[in-house]
């Protein structure tokens, strides 16, 4: 009997052992079968590119970049993204004729994109709905400005800029520039279902069309698409940016500064402060730098303060900016970009921006681009 419940229980066992290895290969083949996950993939396809060919990938955004090489006419990068974003290919740039760029939108599936040297802005890209979105606009605007550039070449050709001929041009370029801005509004309000109209409505929100505009389209917009980051910004920004000028009060702030600091208006009450606008990344800005520097030791001790407010989205970025310009004045950044709180509350679309604030935090000058500190300040502080 001992014997027999031993023979059946081996039986047992080896036959438990014998489906249990069955499930396991029905298990492994049915993965065999299954499409690899290549949602991350950006698969670059070549023609003419050299073997190692260092190309460049950069998100728009951010300004991070990656790079690889390409090897038997591909190259693959690896992107993570829940909702789409905006990147560009381009190869080593040395001279202008190096200058080669293409735009593309990676969305959560691979991306395929076809390349010939010497003409990857004209790629195809495979794999995006927004890019086909995107790339149909553009052409559209494509045609428009072509035709503008090309008032432009005769216009610049005239000897007499103040003739008939001369102001033609003029007045027919301004309407093809309001045509190319119509073509993006146009987009927008034909297609309130589609997130590339969030994505044009964000770049026109600022200075290219007024407020009320963009809220008038933002509310034609459905409602999936304003619950996208870009939608959200647009919302943000009708909610908080105020068309400040000279005679307005300043609006106060809290931002973090190098150590993690808030710091405001109100650290600084008493005293005249410059406003800067910045980035790491805007050429004017830090060729202004200097500037800002020399004035800043000049008139420190009479009550002067400069706090520059950086569009970095990357600390690193920021923080060696700051060294390498010696900016030893107050900086603060919360590695939102364009979206950050102050500078959407400031509507600031232009750097390098400034505002100037006397002692008692209003708003005394407002100007933009370099080389117009040094007269503001000698004027203010020559009188006291």
């Amino acid at each position: 009997m001992i014997a027999t419940i031993r023979l059946t229980n081996q039986i047992i066992i080896y036959k438990m052992k014998n489906l249990l290895t069955v499930l396991i290969s029905i298990a492994l083949f049915v993965i065999s079968c299954m499409p690899e996950d290549n949602n991350s993939e950006i698969l670059l396809k070549t023609t003419g590119y050299a073997d190692s060919t260092k190309i460049y990938l950069a998100d728009t955004e951010t300004l991070e970049s990656d790079s690889g090489y390409i090897i038997n006419d591909q190259l693959i990068f690896n992107i993570d993204t829940d909702e789409p974003k905006k990147f560009q290919l381009r190869p080593v740039i040395t001279t202008r004729a190096d200058i080669d760029i293409r735009t593309i939108w990676k969305e959560n599936r691979q991306l395929t994109i076809r390349a010939e040297k010497g003409n990857l802005k004209n790629a195809v890209v495979e794999g995006s709905e927004i890019q086909i979105e995107a790339d149909k606009v553009k052409a559209n605007k494509d045609r428009l400005q072509y035709l503008n550039d090309s008032l432009a070449k005769a216009y610049r050709s005239l000897e007499n800029r103040k003739s008939e001929e001369a102001l033609a041009l003029r007045t027919r370029g301004r309407e093809i520039t309001k045509a190319i801005t119509d073509v993006d509004i146009n987009y927008v309000k034909n297609n309130p279902d589609n997130l590339y109209s969030a994505v044009i409505l964000k770049q026109l929100m600022t200075y290219t069309i007024p407020k009320k505009e963009t809220e008038a389209l933002y509310e034609d917009l459905s409602s999936e698409i304003k619950s996208t980051k870009y939608g959200l910004a647009i919302k943000k920004y009708l909610e908080i940016s105020r068309d400040l000028e000279v005679g307005d009060k300043a609006i106060d702030f809290q931002l973090p500064d190098q150590d993690g600091n808030l710091v405001g208006l109100s650290n600084f009450q008493g005293k005249y402060i410059l406003l800067d606008f910045m980035s790491s990344g805007c050429g004017p800005c830090r060729m202004e730098n200097p500037n800002l520097l020399r004035n800043y030791r000049e008139y420190r001790d009479e009550g002067f303060e400069i706090i520059s407010i950086s569009f970095d989205k990357n600390r690193e970025d920021w923080l060696n900016a700051v060294k390498k310009d010696s900016m030893i004045w107050t900086t603060v950044c919360d590695l939102q970009g364009g979206d950050g709180d102050v500078i959407m509350t400031y509507n600031v679309y232009f750097m390098p921006t400034y505002f100037l604030i006397n002692p008692d935090g209003i708003i005394i000058d407002k100007f933009l681009g370099m080389g117009q500190l040094d007269g503001r300040l000698e004027k203010i502080f020559s009188t006291l």
